[in-house]
């Protein structure tokens, strides 16, 4: 007999589709293709009228096939992809990644799953342009086009600094959302300014936007970047924040999932803490409550030990400094040892010292309810005049409602890490309530009408208040996080009368015990974050009134996603090594990702605080957070370059008028100038301004004068006061704020040189002394500009004339009254207020809970918005609240 091999089938070129086909057909058939158009002109227009008819309204003309790799039989396993504008119903157009299967001859097989990759409410998405995975967008408002997004079907790359528990978080979060294990890329090149109309084409894997039939900006995809126009964009990369730890993870992924829904985990979860609370309070009735004293003395003991009992302060020693304040009275008596009491953080090595400032840091608890006498409120005060706040919108969270996404990381700038001292949680999640945020002036979200909100104004002050009946931003405030209405405010807990604050399901009683964070402004203008483990909301109320909070908001709840910690940043160069062993239960040190010259301490808050992905905050979030940071002031680095026990610098006893410090002194001889001694002097830009030379004035911090008899003589330099910063400039150069004229070498009479350092604009002054002769004045001022060039200033003059430095009016730089007779001033400068914390909004009234509550149910995108009557609403009458829809 023949061998099999023998018998082939045998088909021409013309039949050999035909196997394919019935093998295509048989698959359709089996598997279906639900709302297909039997006979549709195209795969566009068939995917379209099955997406419609299924609830999604979209267009042909808004269908793009994203173009994969393709084989004869790729029809049989894997699925096509589609972006897709669409709506459900009558809500807001966003951009689909439809899954679905077509034959090679592009005939529409199947139509499977649908995700949406945007959800962006606030803006429109235009029609995709696709070229292979790649795919391009732009946003628009109101016919003005906003931003350019690219999206890069091909996912993400290895995640760098995830364990391997975290890469299949990371592979499950980006399955459940995108459909694509390795997810979609996201990047945002928003237009600085805005555009009326963008054309945008691919070349290749190169975007090619034409701006208002004129401007370009070309793209590339895989290098992430804007290769041509990049100033016109700013370039916000979409990036991957580490997971959150596996129960918080498990929790958002089965709340995302449709059929179970935020409410029902809501139930969940006030079941379980209820539970857990009922359980707790069953042991206590049994074996007793206990105080908490042991607990209180593994969380805090190796604080209060690391220097001694002097660690521990009753309230501040320094009236002009006047921080701490003074300490948080009991609740509960007898108190704890040290219950209330400032724990001064001086000199902590995981904090990044202030030079020349007492700490700007202390800590302390108090317990605030007699039915658990064993929980505590921990405390962490900051005076917001030595350590400035700032946020961070993270990778994720908050859900923008412009599709631009936050970068999840504190900035990786020397200038910043030099500076940074601690980071802590942010507020809810955006399907939580929706609750405004900018960060770096770029809105994610919108403002709530009399929200509880913390603000960091563009001069650097911390600002907390509840925000008026308005979502417009002033163009004073850089950033802002809001969280529910004010748990504090007028020495009042709840004054707004809210009963849910995020335990429960709307609509049941909230009082539910766990973890929850907070955040205060006192009434000293200082800030507080504070943190407790089972405490209902009240009770972290109460703690903060007895930390003399004039303002306190809700932060973030629930173990895992509360927690504060402190960083001490050094260059690798200059970082020295703890004297211990690392406890590595809440101690950390490592090098900065992003910025390896830096390496860095931390450590949590307390030793119990269980906060997830510890050291979190300097590495890149999902969430949104806080950090900070110490503020540039005086007294700055102590001079270089003189005797040995000379160089520091001088605060006390001098005409300050204020704290932080306005000015400060020094004595010194340079090396390589036997026999000078130079008086030198610093001024802080942000502590003084300009006032009137000839007229007196109760906060004068400084007079420049000639002395009498001076001939005072011009120069082709100027020193100039303006936009906070000192500066040096040429005479014929327009400015504002001069205070006087100078050279860029010595005259006859001059005796003192100035410059401006470099990274911060403060004035910097030496002079030497006078009735020098000749030679001697000559080597003086020479060793005065070496002197100044060392300390970092590169912008440097000769003053013109024998002026003189007077502090205060009337005082010589060794602070002691300056004999010799002057002319009338040639510049006066005066105390002005610094950057610290204040109120702001304060005049926002507390309203009935009928006003505030339908304005905070207004949802960006998870709810519809009411419909204004045609005629306006009411000026007197609140808003109706708008009629709750399913996400």
């Amino acid at each position: 007999m023949p061998s099999a091999a023998r018998f082939r089938l045998v088909l021409t070129p013309r039949l050999r589709p035909i196997p394919v086909a019935l093998a295509l057909s048989l698959t359709a058939a089996l598997r279906g293709g639900g709302h297909l158009d039997p006979a549709p002109a195209n795969a566009r227009v068939a995917l379209a009228t099955a997406l419609t008819a299924a609830g999604l309204d979209t267009a042909p003309e808004d269908v793009a096939w994203a173009e994969t790799p393709r084989g004869p039989l790729r029809s049989l396993r894997a699925a096509d992809h589609a972006l897709v504008r669409a709506s459900e119903g009558t809500g807001p157009r966003d951009l689909y990644l439809v899954f679905a299967r077509r034959s090679p001859e592009g005939v529409l097989l199947e139509v499977g799953a649908s995700h949406n990759l945007t959800r962006s409410a606030a803006i429109d998405e235009d029609a995709p342009v696709v070229s292979g995975e790649l795919a391009a967008y732009t946003t628009s408002l109101d016919g003005v086009v906003k931003a350019l997004h690219v999206l890069d079907l091909r996912g993400h790359g290895g995640a760098e600094d995830l364990s391997a528990l975290q890469r299949v978080q990371e592979m499950g979060t980006e399955w459940q959302q995108t459909g694509l294990r390795r997810g979609v890329v996201h990047d945002v090149y928003a237009l600085e300014p805005e555009a009326k109309q963008v054309a945008l084409s691919w070349s290749g894997g190169v975007l090619r936007a034409v701006i208002d039939g004129g401007e370009v900006v070309r793209v590339d995809a895989s290098g992430r970047r804007a290769v041509e126009g990049a100033a016109r964009v700013r370039v916000t990369l979409g990036e991957r924040g580490r997971p959150p730890g596996l129960v918080p993870w498990a929790v958002d992924r089965v709340r995302a999932v449709p059929a179970f829904g935020d409410e029902n985990m809501q139930v969940l979860k006030a079941v379980a803490f209820t539970a857990l609370d009922f359980v707790k309070r069953g042991k206590s009735d049994v074996f007793g409550a206990g105080s908490g004293a042991s607990e209180v003395e593994s969380d805090l003991g190796s604080l209060t030990q690391q220097q001694g009992p002097a660690r521990v302060v009753a309230s501040t020693a320094d009236p002009e400094v006047g921080f701490p304040p003074a300490k948080m009275e009991p609740i509960l008596q007898p108190p704890l040892p040290n219950e209330g009491a400032w724990i001064s953080l001086d000199k902590d090595p995981f904090i990044t010292e202030v030079p020349g400032l007492p700490t700007p840091f202390v800590q302390s608890f108090v317990r605030t309810d007699a039915q658990r006498p064993g929980t505590r409120v921990y405390v962490t005060l900051w005076d917001s005049r030595v350590v400035a706040l700032h946020m961070e919108a993270g990778t994720v969270e908050p859900v923008s409602a412009t599709g631009e996404a936050g970068p999840g990381m504190i900035p990786r700038a020397p200038e910043v890490m030099r500076t940074l001292v601690a980071g802590f949680n942010g507020g809810f999640q955006a399907q939580h309530g929706e609750y405004g945020m900018q960060a770096n002036g770029i809105l994610y979200l919108p403002p709530k009408p009399y929200g509880a909100t913390v603000m960091e104004l563009r001069d650097g002050t911390t600002a907390m208040g509840s925000w008026p009946a308005t979502t417009d931003v002033p163009d004073e405030i850089l950033s802002f996080r809001q969280n529910l209405t004010m748990l504090v405010q007028n020495d009042t807990w709840n004054p707004w009368k809210r009963t849910w604050w995020g335990g429960t399901p709307p609509g049941w009683h909230d009082a539910i015990h766990t973890t929850r964070s907070g955040l205060c402004l006192t009434k000293e203008g200082f800030s507080a974050y504070l943190y407790g483990v089972d405490v209902s909301a009240e009770e972290l109320g109460r703690a903060m009134l007895r930390a003399r909070c004039s303002y306190g908001m809700h932060l973030d709840m629930n173990g895992g996603h509360a927690g504060f910690e402190f960083y001490s940043m050094a260059p690798e160069a200059a970082y020295a090594p703890l004297a211990r062993p690392l406890q590595t239960d809440w101690e950390y040190e490592g090098q900065v990702r992003g910025l390896p010259e830096f390496r860095f301490r931390a450590r949590r808050m307390i030793r119990s605080m269980g906060h997830m992905n510890f050291p979190r905050y300097i590495r890149r979030d999902e969430r949104d957070f806080f950090y900070l940071t110490a503020r540039r002031v005086l007294p700055g680095p102590p001079l270089a370059g003189v005797v040995a026990g000379e160089g520091a610098w001088r605060v006390k006893g001098l005409p300050q008028h204020g704290y932080p410090y306005a000015i400060a002194t020094a004595a010194v001889h340079p090396e390589g100038a036997p026999g000078v001694r130079l008086g030198v002097l610093e001024v802080d830009p942000k502590a003084v301004a300009l006032g009137r030379a000839e007229a007196e004035d109760p906060g004068t911090v400084l007079v420049l004068a000639a002395r009498a008899g001076a001939r005072p003589t011009g120069g082709e330099l100027r020193l100039a006061l303006t936009s906070g910063s000192f500066a040096i400039v040429p005479k014929d150069k327009a400015s504002d704020g001069v205070l006087l004229e100078g050279s860029g070498r010595p005259v006859e009479s001059t005796r003192a040189a100035v410059g401006v350092r470099d990274e911060d604009g403060v004035l910097l002054l030496a002079e030497c002394a006078a009735g020098l002769p000749g030679p001697a004045r000559a080597q003086a001022l020479a060793a005065a500009d070496a002197l100044l060039a060392r300390a970092g200033a590169s912008r440097r003059m000769y003053l013109a004339g024998d002026m003189a430095a007077l502090l205060g009016g009337g005082l010589g730089l060794d602070g002691e009254r300056d004999p010799a007779p002057h002319g009338p001033p040639t510049a006066r400068l005066v105390r002005k207020a610094m950057p610290g914390g204040r109120p702001h909004f304060d005049s926002t009234p507390v309203v009935d809970v009928a006003v505030w509550r339908p304005l905070q149910m207004q949802r960006v995108r998870y709810f519809a918005k009411p419909k204004a009557a045609a005629s306006g609403p009411s000026p007197t009458a609140p808003p109706a609240p708008p009629t709750p829809q399913s996400p």
